[in-house]
């Protein structure tokens, strides 16, 4: 059996796992339960975990054969997340090198192939980070969706929410986002987007969800929907604003998340910004998911411990 790397990313609701060989050859990608510790319990997280083990068992791959594991989690600042991590990967079988990094770096990985540069995430929540070529790090937001998430799926949802209510009781015009929210959610009045909002145990990427219906509001001409959009495109320049300053050069700035890539008008408006603001830079969409970023990261683990 010829050696092999493993490349995970964890989310809030499913983990991507892809295996490659030690030239980079994608052998095999599937999804299991979630790893994010912060959301869901260590017995949850340690079931889903051995269950991925166990599926690459299955597939023949043999836990001595593989010779470097890289996983892309949220909460990893957290030290017991990290030993809780490797607890699992040694569990497993697995012995060889392993490297835990934040999400965001699995996706800067696989947005710019491991190159220099930045990336901007606007998916759930927001996050900007860049690396240089001297390893320098440099980070806005990502601090979650109470105090920050600027320009997210969340933001852009809470202040949908925000404008379909004050419409409702007069202090603003009324918006189309009112009709297709509710036709979304299956209700008919405010109480019952009040009930559905603050249901128990309602979560953000639920709410986040809403933000799809924006695009279509705003293609209709609704006035609320437009704000919110140029709103979103001008909370995401000044989050990539302070890190794009970093760099004497114009630098490549990679975007990925929901947001950015699949909302055509959110993705203009910000382009334009950030070219008027920053002549010269190149903005591009993430060439890689995050999984093939954290393989990407096992490769570079094993490349290293090569030439130790």
């Amino acid at each position: 059996m010829e050696r092999y790397v493993i490349g995970m990313d964890g989310g809030g609701t499913k983990t991507a796992v892809l295996l490659a060989d030690t030239s980079g050859r994608v052998l095999e990608e599937f999804t299991g339960g979630t790893m994010n510790y912060n959301g869901s319990s260590k017995e949850l997280i340690d079931s889903n975990l051995q269950s991925i083990f166990h599926r690459i068992t299955e597939m023949s791959f043999q836990a001595q054969e593989c010779a470097a594991i890289c996983v892309g989690a949220a909460g990893i600042s957290n030290l017991a997340v990290k030993e809780q991590l490797l607890d699992n990967i040694r569990k497993a079988g697995c012995q060889c090198p392993v490297k835990i990094v934040g999400d965001v770096d699995t996706a800067f990985a696989g947005a710019l192939e491991n190159q220099e540069g930045i990336i901007l995430i606007s998916g759930t929540g927001s996050i900007c980070l860049g690396k240089d070529k001297g390893g320098n790090s440099y980070r806005t937001g990502g601090y979650g969706h109470l105090i920050d998430d600027v320009g997210s799926g969340y933001a852009i949802a809470r202040e949908s929410l925000s404008a379909i209510v004050k419409s409702n009781d007069g202090r603003r015009e009324p918006t189309l986002l009112k009709e297709l929210v509710f036709e979304y959610l299956n209700i008919n009045s405010v109480e019952e987007l009040i009930s559905y909002v603050y249901a128990p145990g309602r979560n953000k990427k639920e709410i986040a969800e809403l933000s799809i219906l924006i695009g279509k509001a705003a293609e209709c001409g609704d006035r609320a929907a437009e704000r919110i959009i140029e709103d979103c495109a001008r909370d995401l320049t000044e989050l990539a604003a302070p890190v794009v300053r970093q760099w004497k050069e114009a630098p490549v700035l990679a975007v990925s998340g929901s947001v950015l890539l699949q909302n055509t008008l959110i993705y203009e408006k910000f382009c334009k910004s950030m070219q008027k603001a920053y002549p010269g830079i190149t903005i591009t969409k993430a060439k890689r998911t995050a999984v093939y970023g954290a393989m990407l990261l096992a490769l570079k683990l094993l490349e290293e411990g090569r030439k130790v």
